[in-house]
């Protein structure tokens, strides 16, 4: 299943623009970010959440040649066993992500920590406490997902 599709629908950004028409950088400040307000988005499909609730919020920052979005989620268990259709780019925000593949590797990360999820990737999503994240994702695989 496309993560994409497990994030529920898509939700456009807005590129704010100064009155002279320049465009602005964006800067992707973690702090921010940690305290910015995120709208709810729908339940994952049934069967997604393996165990623990199934609340999640996203915020679309930027939309140009990739999507830069905010996403937060209450602490789950998430199967993710429809490869990503796209390669992602995660940076903790809050709490704490563990990625175990199908092969059972697992990999930690927390709170100022990067990562790929590569095209392909399979496994589970766990995320044991309230998770926060940014994620960067190439626009034409973020809008395939919306089909």
């Amino acid at each position: 299943m496309k993560k994409l599709y497990l994030l529920g629908v898509f939700i456009m950004a807005t590129v704010v623009m100064p009155a002279h028409g320049e465009i602005s950088v964006l800067p992707l400040n973690k702090e921010v970010m940690k305290g910015a307000e995120l709208e709810s988005i729908p339940p994952w499909p049934e069967g997604v959440v393996l165990s623990g609730a199934n609340e999640h919020w996203q915020k679309v920052m930027h939309q140009g040649d990739f999507v830069v979005a905010l996403y937060e989620s209450e602490a789950a268990l998430i199967d993710v066993s429809y490869p990503f259709s796209y390669d992602e780019f995660v940076t903790v925000l809050e709490g704490r992500v563990i990625l175990t593949s199908l092969s059972g590797e697992k990999q930690t990360y927390e709170a100022g920590d990067t990562f790929l999820v590569p095209k392909g990737w399979q496994g589970t999503w766990d995320m044991p406490v309230k998770f926060r994240e940014m994620i960067i994702i190439e626009t034409k695989a973020w809008l395939a997902g919306e089909e």
